[in-house]
């Protein structure tokens, strides 16, 4: 099996067509240039590449021979300097951390019986929660396609293994087990699944229940019951697989993934949680499966795949009233699901909802002002939903509200639409993600009640169909009227709120910021503030910004600029203006082609000696 997809490699995450290769000799016609040309490139990368690491390996070579030097002198002196072995320790484990783990021999410290050969002791860490025994849980994921590897009785190991797990790591696996062969589970939906069914209202919980998903991913990955895949060219683990044989050898048993398909195996029930596996449309053959009890924690009928075209469909909404009666129920998906123009009134009713994921619900017209009633919800989602129009004024009294995601801010002046002051109310909320077609969002007084969100991480901000709707006017009249506008409304909320921020600016909490389809020339007065000293994350997709000055966020380090036309800077610029970057990603900005990057537009830093940097 190509297990390439799973490890970070920056060739692997991004495709763009090549650039038509010229032929200087006119006595050969080449048969391909596109490919001509992407071959002459990747070999190229690999000469530059071996470079790099003939540098890094001269380097460690010439550390590792004083490790021995030093070694030797003290084992020549004899006695038991306890403090020299144990510099000299730490100074060993460092080297062996730099070297890359599929490059690392796996050396047989015990030969004792019981020990398997092929098991990788290194899977331990002392820093989770979750640790797995290495004598009965060896990495299949290294072992394989081994030689060693006996396939007659893997299965029986596995099981046993699997048996040897923690519940709440086999809980995880089963969750796996329910999906077809390869499916690729994003960790967000691992995330929301483990809150809905483990019941966590804490505000404090939920901080806990993330890391502790966190913890049994990595377990599972450490053993390779399951796989991770990476974006942004391996700098974070995006979702998750479960390899083949592994699935292959649990479903044997009847004790594991014991849950119930119904019908022809499109949805799944197990554990008081309903999957939509593979039903295209939701109708009454399903409502067999809605009525499996009252105890109902997770309804996930919407989609779970990553491909927008996969359609979900529901003919008519009154099927979704079998769930009327799950007073229980903690998590309702109903993502992607076409024909929902409203939503059910029921659903009004469950108060220990925690998360409700209406993402990309087409047909969507309307959030009803009874959100409010939903006290317990901590996770809304309703972006991607073209038909809104406006935010009901209920939001503002979700107070345990941590992300929510599809914030409308439109140029209606109706007292009933929620506005950004409403959300001041959200002590607790983490993310936001904001859609409006204002082109001069946000306003002083906007970025004044942004700012009053104190703990906000994350904040997304599209000004969608602004330039498509023709609403940019940069004309001496048009900016005269603007400025007067926003020096009118300072001077009004300054005499009739005081308690507001006297500062423009965006809150210093945020750690990633980003913008899409910026409607202006020149950067934000609110992007070179000083306030922005913790932010890491820095996206830019589309829009007409041509250049990025005076930013005082020098923290940042993961930039991304996609689909900017008119952006030019150069390198150097850039470099002094992020001194600590350390990955850059660049699509489709034509005026950046003197830029560093691989042949994927994508820039990590080199090797610092004589430590790597850490991600």
């Amino acid at each position: 099996m190509d297990s390439s997809i799973f490890q970070p490699n920056p060739l692997n995450n991004h495709h763009h067509k090549a650039t038509t290769a010229t032929n200087n000799n006119d006595d050969y016609q080449v048969g391909d240039p596109d490919l001509t040309n992407m071959i002459d490139r990747d070999l190229n990368f690999m000469k530059e590449t071996m470079t790099e690491i003939q540098k890094f390996v001269d380097h460690m070579n010439v550390q590792i021979n004083q490790a021995c030097e030093k070694f030797e002198k003290l084992k020549t002196r004899g006695g038991s300097d306890t403090n020299e072995l144990d510099l000299l320790k730490m100074s060993v484990k460092k080297l062996k951390s730099q070297i890359p783990s599929k490059l690392k021999i796996r050396y047989d410290y015990d030969s004792k019986p019981h020990r398997k050969p092929w098991f990788d002791g290194s899977i331990n860490s002392s820093s989770s929660n979750y640790q797995v025994d290495v004598n009965k849980a060896g990495n299949f994921y290294s072992l394989h396609n081994q030689p060693q590897f006996d396939h007659t009785t893997a299965p029986e190991v596995i099981q046993e293994s699997g048996r040897s797990f923690p519940p709440k790591l086999q809980d995880v696996l089963n969750v796996f087990g329910i999906f077809p062969e390869m499916a690729t589970i994003k960790k967000r939906f691992m995330i929301y699944w483990w809150i809905g069914r483990e019941n966590l209202y804490d505000f404090m919980m939920l901080h806990v229940g993330e890391d502790t998903v966190d913890e049994i991913l990595d377990a599972l990955t450490a053993t390779g019951f399951i796989q991770p895949i990476y974006k942004n060219c391996g700098l974070v683990v995006d979702s998750y697989r479960m390899p083949p044989y592994i699935r292959s050898a649990l479903t044997i048993e009847s004790e594991w993934f014991g849950f119930d398909y119904f019908p022809d195996r499109c949805l799944a029930y197990w554990n008081r949680c309903i999957f939509n596996i593979d039903a295209a449309i939701i109708d009454g053959r399903h409502e067999i499966i809605f009525k499996r009890g009252t105890n109902l924690e997770v309804a996930y009928l919407g989609r779970w795949q990553s491909s927008v075209t996969h359609h979900i469909e529901v003919p008519d909404i009154k099927i979704f009233n079998a769930l009327k009666n799950m007073k229980q129920l903690r998590f309702l998906s109903l993502r992607g699901i076409s024909l929902i123009t409203e939503l059910p009134q029921f659903i009004s009713q469950l108060t220990k909802l925690q998360i409700l994921d209406l993402k990309a619900c087409h047909n969507l017209e309307v959030i009803p002002d009874w959100i409010g009633l939903l006290k317990n919800l901590t996770h809304l989602d309703i972006s991607e939903c073209y038909l809104l129009n406006h935010m009901p004024k209920g939001l503002g009294a979700l107070f345990n509200l941590r992300v929510l995601k599809g914030f409308i801010i439109g140029n209606s002046n109706d007292k009933k639409s929620c506005t950004i002051n409403d959300l001041t109310k959200l002590s607790k909320l983490r993310k936001l993600s904001i859609s409006t077609s204002m082109k001069e969002f946000p306003t002083d007084l906007q970025l004044r009640h942004l700012q009053r969100l104190k703990f906000l991480e994350k904040l997304k901000i599209s000004w969608s169909g602004c330039i498509l709707r023709g609403k940019i006017d940069d004309s001496p009249k048009q900016a005269q009227l603007f400025f007067k506008r926003t020096t009118l409304t300072r001077s009004f909320v300054e005499q009739h709120d005081p308690g507001l921020p006297l500062s423009v600016k965006l809150p210093s909490s945020l750690q990633k910021l980003e913008l899409e389809c910026f409607p202006e020339i020149d950067t934000p007065s609110w992007l070179r503030s000083n306030n922005l000293k913790n932010l890491k994350k820095l996206y830019i997709r589309g829009g007409l910004l041509c250049k990025l000055d005076e930013i005082v966020a020098t923290n940042v380090e993961m930039l991304q600029l996609k689909y900017l036309s008119d952006f030019q800077m150069r390198w150097m610029d850039l470099r002094s203006l992020f001194p600590r970057l350390i990955y850059l990603e660049k699509v489709e900005c034509p005026s950046l082609n003197s830029f560093p990057c691989d042949q994927n537009g994508v820039w990590l830093r080199k090797w610092h000696y004589p430590a790597r940097d850490s991600i």
